[in-house]
């Protein structure tokens, strides 16, 4: 049983060590939500992105030139998104049909990873007995500190008639519906999905990865790319129009899930092992029914 013993203190000390692996340093502050990066600039009276050229390493400065040459900051899309957790937020990105930047105002880290995958949830045009914009603002209201930011039953009913909602299937939660703000719109409607849901997946290349605004994340999204690597990501919502969605996620809670279960594995084989070699200890024999 020493062994046993010996295996139990190891894995309470693997914990304690993988703990500090887990991605508190993405934030645990309610961050501001995923914008364009043009049009956030524009609303602090800047004529132009920011990007600080001594930050940028001689390939993303290549990069972002070829980029801003097919950008037009008028044909910006809408982005939907939810905030899972600190460290993991829900994209949707409608009438994606240009190159645009998405500015993420955490601070900078090469941690944190974009995965292009398709539509979060469904989207529904019109407002049915399942889901009425007078509930979601009820549920709005219940929030504090959001009088000037929650969408009232008419914004609600005008982002249905666009498209650019996306509600779980099946149920709805009637969740917290913001009203736009530089061109987001924030809908916690959207479903959960899966912890692991990004294990083998491939994230954007770290070259669109730029350091925005002096401190921030901003990922060049980069249309043509986006329709030859990641097709069958891209969903027809009209005839003009298409929607594709994305992950943010913070790497290091990867390398948190793996490392659990790797050593949760090594802990059950060890205690089966004990369990059934035969020992004729009193232990050993109570264990094993004898």
């Amino acid at each position: 049983m020493k062994y046993l013993k010996k295996t139990i203190y190891y894995f309470l000390f693997l914990l304690v060590f993988l703990s500090f692996l887990w991605p508190f340093n993405a934030s645990g502050k309610q961050p501001t939500i995923p914008v364009s990066a043009a049009k956030l600039t524009r609303d602090m009276d800047l004529d132009e992105i920011v990007f600080f050229w001594n930050q940028l390493d001689e390939t993303r400065r290549n990069v972002l030139v070829e980029f801003l040459r097919g950008y037009n900051e008028s044909e910006s899309p809408i982005l939907e998104f939810m905030r899972l957790s600190p460290d993991k937020y829900y994209l949707n990105v409608h009438k994606f049909d240009s190159n645009f930047i998405i500015n993420f105002s955490e601070k900078f880290h090469n941690k944190w990873k974009i995965y292009v995958v398709k539509p979060h949830g469904k989207k529904k045009f019109s407002i049915n007995n399942s889901i009425t914009a007078n509930s979601i603002t009820a549920r709005n209201a219940r929030i504090d500190n959001v009088v000037d930011y929650k969408a009232d039953p008419k914004t609600i009913q005008t982002f249905l008639q666009k498209g650019l909602l996306n509600f779980q299937t099946g149920s709805h939660k009637k969740a917290f519906i913001s009203k736009a703000f530089y061109n987001s719109v924030q809908n916690d409607n959207l479903p959960k999905g899966m912890i692991y849901e990004t294990m083998g997946k491939t994230s954007l290349p770290e070259i669109y990865h730029l350091t925005s605004n002096s401190f921030s994340n901003a990922w060049l999204i980069d249309t043509n790319f986006i329709k030859k690597n990641f097709p069958k990501k891209i969903v027809k919502a009209s005839e003009s129009d298409h929607d594709v969605g994305f992950i943010i996620e913070f790497s290091n809670k990867k390398l948190f899930i793996v490392s659990l279960v790797v050593s949760g594995s090594f802990l059950l084989i060890v205690v089966f092992v004990n369990l059934f070699k035969p020992r004729n200890d009193p232990i050993s024999l109570w264990l094993r029914g004898i």
